[in-house]
C-alpha cells in the first residue's frame, strides 16, 4: 500500500478517534498499531497472497511484544473492565498464529530447529536486558 494510501487511512483514524473521545467522555480508548518504524510491515506488498501469512504471523509477534512490554499498564487498564491479558500466551515464545509449514529435508528441519533456538535465545535476552536497552 502507498504511504500516501497509508497516511490517508491513519489521518482518519485519529479525526475518528477524537469524535469518541469527545462523544464517550470517560471511556478507556486502547489502540493498538503496528510500530510506524517496522520496515516488514509497511514496505510490504499488503496485496501480495504469497506474503500474507509472513505478514500476518510477523504482526501477530509484534503485536504479543507489544503486550508483553507494555502489560502492566494495560493489565490495570483492562482489569477495570474485567479484561485480563493471558500471559502464558504471550510469554510462550512457541506460539504462532500459523503453525509454519514443516520443512521435508533434513536440512530443513535443521534450519527450523536454529530459527527457534534463535528465536528463544532473543526473548532470553530481552527479559535479562536492563529497561531501556533494547
Amino acid at each position: 500500500m502507498s504511504q500516501t494510501f497509508r497516511s490517508l487511512i491513519h489521518s482518519r483514524l485519529v479525526l475518528g478517534l477524537k469524535a469518541y473521545e469527545h462523544a464517550y467522555p470517560n471511556t478507556d480508548i486502547v489502540l493498538i498499531e503496528p510500530n510506524h518504524r517496522d520496515p516488514e510491515l509497511y514496505l510490504a506488498n499488503t496485496f501480495s497472497y504469497s506474503q500474507r501469512r509472513h505478514l500476518a504471523e510477523h504482526a501477530y509477534q509484534q503485536t504479543r511484544q507489544m503486550l508483553r512490554a507494555n502489560q502492566t499498564g494495560l493489565s490495570s487498564k483492562l482489569g477495570y473492565h474485567g479484561i485480563t491479558l493471558n500471559h502464558a500466551v504471550l510469554d510462550d515464545v512457541n506460539k504462532h498464529l500459523c503453525q509454519p509449514k514443516r520443512p521435508s529435508t533434513r536440512v530443513g528441519r535443521s534450519l527450523t530447529k536454529l530459527h527457534n533456538i534463535l528465536d528463544n535465545l532473543q526473548q532470553v535476552v530481552k527479559v535479562a536486558a536492563p529497561e531501556g536497552s533494547h
